[in-house]
């Protein structure tokens, strides 16, 4: 008999329309016999999107036949030859999937139509492909023991050379912001001496957020909350030598703020590092996204309002990484301002789900 080797139901198609980018995807189906064929076998391979009341029955969903207009099968007949037990994998192409209505979900079914002198095993004779709305953020970074140099594009160099007013945002989590470690610093971003965002020291806890930067280490110890722990919290920082400002948030609430900003600018050219300040032990022990690197004071409504997502190309956004490619260790600019950082290692890829669609 033959039958589908592929995992019955495949949902990681997302409809995401503030990012194009994903709009278009590929997906494959792979066949197998349960032994080798005794003669050339011609099999057929359709979509059958009537077949979605099926699936639902089946699955207790409610999803909508996805049309034609977002797939395509551009081979739908091959042969398996005498003496193998499998052939060539069908490519599915889904398009166009930002003009869905991301409230619905969506099901193509791709069934073994016919296959020539062979019966086909009801049971494992189609396969399911569910497109949903995604969440803002599917996949995020732990780079635990892991650090990004930046080496700044010419385009982005000349956005952060004596930079008079910087705004950082990150997305992070850690399991544990306390473990016994060889360093008490975690290292989020920046330059050592300079302009550097990082957790813990010797003169508070190690779930202590503070920023080194002219103007003294901010915001003092025990003055704002530590960093919770198995929670996503957004950080951001405020440096601002034209109204001497440095203020700190965790999820767009204003947790330390001074007037203590000193000098007149900041150079954020040379050593700057994601993961790492002084040396390589002070890597950021959890998972980070959505990094962003700014030359505008962001105010407390832009920070509270948009801590999963903000368009690449708003004004005074220098860098921007979302930490959510999902596999290698490059991690890209989406500014296109073309300052895409290189891991020293490859980061462990976690799938999340931000926020929450529970």
């Amino acid at each position: 008999r033959i039958y589908f080797t592929t995992s019955p139901i495949t949902d990681d198609l997302l409809i995401k329309p503030e990012e194009p980018e994903t709009s278009e995807a590929t997906r494959t189906v792979s066949l197998q016999l349960s032994m080798p064929a005794v003669q050339d076998i011609t099999v057929n391979v359709d979509a059958r999107p009537t077949e979605a009341a099926v699936y639902n029955l089946i699955y207790g969903d409610n999803a909508i036949a996805l049309s034609e207009e977002h797939f395509d099968i551009p081979a739908k007949i091959f042969t398996i030859h005498k003496g193998d037990i499998t052939g060539e994998d069908i490519v599915i192409h889904f398009k166009a999937l930002d003009e869905l209505d991301s409230k619905y979900r969506y099901v193509l079914p791709v069934t073994i139509a016919s296959a020539e002198g062979i019966e086909i095993l009801e049971s494992r004779r189609t396969v399911y492909f569910i497109v949903k709305g995604g969440a803002l953020i599917n996949v995020v970074a732990n780079i635990s023991e892991n650090y990004f140099p930046i080496k700044w594009s010419e385009q982005s160099k000349k956005l952060i050379s004596e930079m008079k007013v910087i705004t950082v945002e990150a997305l992070v989590r850690s399991s544990d912001w306390v473990a016994e470690r060889s360093n008490a610093l975690s290292s989020v971003f920046g330059c050592e001496g300079n302009f550097l965002i990082r957790i813990g020291d010797s003169d508070r806890s190690r779930d202590q957020l503070q920023l080194v930067a002219p103007g003294g280490n901010f915001p003092d110890p025990d003055e704002a909350p530590g960093l919770p722990v198995n929670e996503w919290v957004h950080i951001a920082i405020v440096w601002d030598a034209t109204t001497k400002e440095r203020i700190y948030y965790q999820n767009g609430e204003i947790v330390a703020s001074d007037k203590s900003a000193s000098g007149s600018s900041v150079n954020l050219s040379d050593n700057c590092f994601v993961g790492k300040s002084y040396d390589d032990t002070r890597w950021l022990p959890g998972e980070i996204s959505e990094l962003r690197i700014w030359n505008i004071h962001r105010t407390q409504e832009d920070i509270a309002s948009n801590p999963y997502y903000v368009n690449p190309l708003t004004p005074g956004l220098v860098a921007y990484w979302k930490f959510n490619e999902g596999e290698g260790n490059v991690i890209k600019d989406v500014t296109g301002n073309g300052t895409d950082l290189r891991g020293n290692d490859q980061p462990t890829w976690i799938s999340v789900e931000i926020p929450s669609q529970q």
